[in-house]
């Protein structure tokens, strides 16, 4: 099959193995970073190792998970265990560490889909390693925890994970990726992929894309392809019909011969001659010639027409496919900003409420502070409380201890009694 040159270069720009760029098209470097508190390591040690099979997320195929590997370690880890441990070790501080402080920076490398179509799996791991050593340059060797590369998904991508320990010994994510820092990271990455024949992407107000909105991109990128590739065979498709058309053209036009005058002269006892004329002689040899050539040329064209339009039919289902596939993410994108904004307003609503019944919750906990240190023994002073609420809440328990001490107390007895009031 022949198709145009002219036709292929409007349709396709030609991207050749890694990632450099014969005409127009640029392959980009792609990094992000998210951060992980102590409650979410076990999530996302369960992605990244592929600990159970993920129901949401449909671009993992299980198929291809022995394909993924980490250039850190051979075989699987805790991450939570191991990323407390070390910071347990390096950490200096004389305050316990917040519950909700970020543990772990995961940074997301990949690059634009047509970079990886014709790089070897050599050239990809070197790839990924060198970007492993960038982190590890820039934010400290020793913090490095993982470096985990997924295979089984649209565009092969490797998760970083980054305890964030400053210079002074303290966990500080804050600290570390501030907006100047993140700026420059932007840059400095992008210069070190330059050796790959990658470049920065443009700058944008937009944050970092989460892993959910690059898969969105790598799909989109990837529906343009199959549709570009779906065009190319409907015109090898038309070339193939206009060709057929032009085999038809040809048999009509042989069908002239069976209207050559004839003229039969009879030569001997039973030879019979047919004389033509010069030109009708040069024409039937000439049909005869392209007659054989042309019905083996249509048997193959006819063969590779069925196959091309089977081609351009399965292009047809993949593209639908990734259509899906699109309109499932946006609806999944819609669903999670809802929730976003659901818990957002309820959280501001609890807050609200709170406000409200401070002060009466204040004076509950005080007496539930009394409650508890009369069951151990101990003596109810006032630098046990916070506040004057808390204070009021403790009375209230005394109040009510000397009422029940009363009435178990004999009458006599009852009326030299005094109030004590708040043991100072």
């Amino acid at each position: 099959m022949e198709v145009s040159p002219e036709n292929v270069v409007k349709l396709k720009e030609k991207v050749v193995a890694g990632g450099k760029v014969v005409k127009g098209k640029m392959a980009f470097i792609i990094c992000n970073m998210r951060k992980f508190k102590n409650a979410d390591l076990k999530g996302q040690q369960i992605h990244n190792q592929r600990e159970k099979e993920s129901h949401t997320n449909p671009d993992i195929d299980r198929n291809r998970a022995h394909l993924n590997y980490d250039l850190l370690h051979d075989k699987r880890v805790d991450y939570k265990a191991m990323i407390n441990e070390h910071i347990e070790k390096n950490v200096e501080t004389k305050r316990a560490i917040r519950k909700d402080a970020v543990r772990c920076c995961s940074f997301m490398i990949s690059a634009s889909p047509e970079f990886f179509e014709k790089l070897s799996p050599e050239s990809e791991r070197e790839f990924f390693k060198s970007n492993l050593e960038f982190i590890q340059e820039r934010y400290g060797k020793e913090n490095v925890m993982y470096a985990s590369v997924h295979k089984d998904e649209t565009t092969p991508h490797m998760h970083v994970g980054l305890v964030p320990i400053t210079k002074e010994k303290k966990l500080s994510a804050k600290q570390i990726f501030n907006k100047v820092e993140m700026k420059q990271l932007q840059e400095a990455i992008g210069k070190h992929n330059e050796k790959f024949g990658l470049q920065r992407g443009e700058p944008s107000d937009k944050k970092y894309l989460e892993i959910h909105k690059f898969k969105l991109e790598a799909d989109k990128e990837k529906l343009k392809e199959v549709s570009l590739k779906k065009i190319e065979m409907e015109q090898a498709v038309d070339q193939i019909s206009g060709r057929l058309d032009d085999l038809k053209k040809t048999a009509f036009e042989a069908q002239a011969v069976d209207q050559i005058e004839e003229r039969v002269k009879e030569k001997g006892f039973l030879t019979k001659t047919v004389q033509l004329s010069r030109e009708d002689f040069e024409q039937v040899k000439s049909l005869a010639k392209a007659g054989d050539v042309f019905r083996k040329d249509n048997n193959s064209l006819e063969n590779e027409l069925e196959r091309e339009r089977s081609r351009t039919n399965e292009l047809s289902k993949e593209n639908q496919r990734l259509k899906s596939e699109n309109m499932s993410l946006k609806a999944e994108k819609r669903e999670l900003e809802l929730e976003n904004r659901f818990l957002k307003r309820s959280i501001n609503k609890f807050m609200d409420v709170f406000k409200e019944k401070k002060q009466e919750y204040m004076i509950i906990f005080g007496h539930l502070k009394a409650t508890m240190l009369r069951k151990m023994n101990m003596k109810i002073k006032d630098h046990h409380f916070e506040n004057q609420n808390e204070l009021k809440g403790a009375q209230y328990f005394l109040d009510n201890e000397e009422k029940e001490r009363q009435k178990k107390a004999p009458k006599k007895n009852r009326d030299r009694e005094q109030d004590n009031g708040l043991e100072l």
